[in-house]
């Protein structure tokens, strides 16, 4: 697999990168102390209701509302806006081979060696490959087509 060289050209979707953000968000520590707040914030309101004064509700109220419904749905716009307005609007085209891999898009050009790869990610619906620890190299199952398989397997032997 030495010599072999891949090449995809792919598009991000909506649904790819809803995935991804909600993904990196609730997997990483701060998301999860967010979760953790806004859950011990329901189970005060549940518990504790006829107790607390109407400010103390609507304040318990917007911290279960917080983490659980309006962080997320503001990363999600953000990546949204993202998708409409950003280098997402063409296809990234990607050439893997030995020595790492090259991703061309509207902005420009880069090479990056395997090593240079912080950590790489193998789900059923994509592959990330993350070069610091809030971004990615989004390939998504269906873009990558019966070529999935193969990269996901490059990628565990060069990353070695």
């Amino acid at each position: 697999m030495s010599d072999e060289v891949l090449e995809l050209d792919i598009k991000v979707d909506k649904r790819t990168l809803n995935r991804f953000l909600l993904r990196n968000n609730f997997l990483r520590l701060g998301g999860a102390i967010g979760l953790f707040i806004s859950a011990a914030a329901i189970v005060l309101l549940i518990a504790l209701w006829s107790s607390l004064s109407d400010p103390q509700r609507v304040i318990l109220f917007f911290l279960a509302l917080m983490f659980t419904v309006i962080q997320p749905l503001s990363l999600l716009m953000k990546g949204w806006n993202q998708l409409k307005s950003g280098t997402f609007r063409e296809p990234f085209h990607y050439e893997f081979s030995a020595a790492g891999m090259r991703v061309e898009n509207m902005a420009g050009s880069v090479d990056v060696k395997w090593p240079d790869i912080r950590k790489a990610v193998v789900t059923k619906d994509a592959i990330y490959l993350y070069m610091n620890a809030l971004s990615a190299f989004i390939l998504p199952r269906a873009a990558c087509k019966e070529n999935y398989a193969k990269l996901a397997e490059m990628i565990g032997e060069y990353r070695k």
